[in-house]
């Protein structure tokens, strides 16, 4: 039983740690390439790792629910967008930091949307939340800023195109969901490339891939990580993303958090964690996993 434990602990800490480096290789592609195209790229790479498991499993594409695909691939793109804006001019982990507020965003929407029951939990996390935020966002912070609104609306929206998530596995395969998604979004993303293009240079193209190829592991590590372990206990570890994210900006950019950084951290990954532990599912990822889908793929 204990080497099971550290399996999925082990796997779960490299999902983490891929979503982190993620981010990292996303701020080095926008520094050399404009942001719609690192959109772009970030779904089309994913979309062509995807496309060989559709193939095995003869994945039909038909959906009765197309409408709610597209408000889905909509949302998430919009949060991409904002996300990896606030990756660019803000410090990492506080970029990070609040892309993560999405699962707190999905209880309320669960609730407005979906019609769950507003648990007591829910409240609770709620208010621990929003006193985090209120921590980050004081006058004389850095994240007190465009970049960081975008961030905080980046987690927003993720949390609306996450309950989409939701809604749709009530009726349709995983693995559909998730190629919809990777197809949608590439197209979509790929319509401001018609007015503006620059053709990514060789290093660029090294950052492209392992945006795709880290997000690719994060979401198949995390994967696994539900398959070895009940999700009360892999999602609150997806928050160990923070730390990564906090050394990546301190060693690679001398970035390092002040005292109200670090105690709405706190109070986010309270409320986060609050959240997590009392789903029975496993959480969905925020825009940075994509492609996102909140359980294992798998075909219906």
């Amino acid at each position: 039983m204990k080497q099971i434990n550290l399996n999925w602990i082990a796997v779960a800490l490299l999902s983490a740690a891929s979503f982190a480096m993620m981010a990292a290789c996303t701020r080095m592609a926008s520094q050399k390439l404009p942001q719609i195209e690192v959109v772009f790229f970030r779904n089309f790479i994913g979309l062509l790792l995807l496309i060989p498991l559709a193939m095995r499993q003869k994945l039909t594409l038909s959906s009765k629910h197309l409408g709610l695909h597209v408000f889905r691939a909509g949302a998430g793109i919009s949060a991409m967008y904002l996300y990896f804006y606030a990756i660019t001019h803000l410090p990492l982990a506080d970029a990070v930091l609040l892309n993560y507020t999405s699962p707190l965003f999905v209880s309320l929407f669960a609730v407005l949307w979906l019609k769950e029951e507003l648990t007591s939990k829910r409240k609770l996390s709620g208010a621990l939340g929003l006193i985090g935020m209120a921590c980050l966002f004081h006058p004389s912070s850095a994240i007190a800023s465009l970049a960081g609104l975008a961030g905080l609306c980046s987690g927003l929206i993720a949390g609306l195109a996450l309950t989409s998530v939701k809604k749709l596995s009530d009726t349709e395969p995983g693995l559909r969901i998730v190629i919809l998604f990777a197809l949608l979004a590439s197209l979509l993303s790929g319509i401001p490339m018609l007015w503006a293009f620059t053709l990514p240079s060789g290093q660029v193209w090294f950052w492209l891939l392992a945006v795709g190829a880290l997000g690719n592991l994060g979401q198949l590590c995390l994967a696994q990580a539900y398959k070895l372990a009940p999700a009360s206990q892999v999602s609150p570890l997806g928050y160990s993303g923070l730390v990564f994210a906090g050394l990546i900006g301190f060693f690679a950019w001398h970035e390092s958090p002040d005292y109200w950084m670090l105690l709405g951290t706190v109070f986010i990954l309270a409320a986060g964690v609050l959240v997590a532990r009392e789903r029975i599912e496993p959480m969905p990822v925020p825009p940075s996993a994509t492609p996102e889908f909140p359980v294992p793929i798998s075909p219906k």
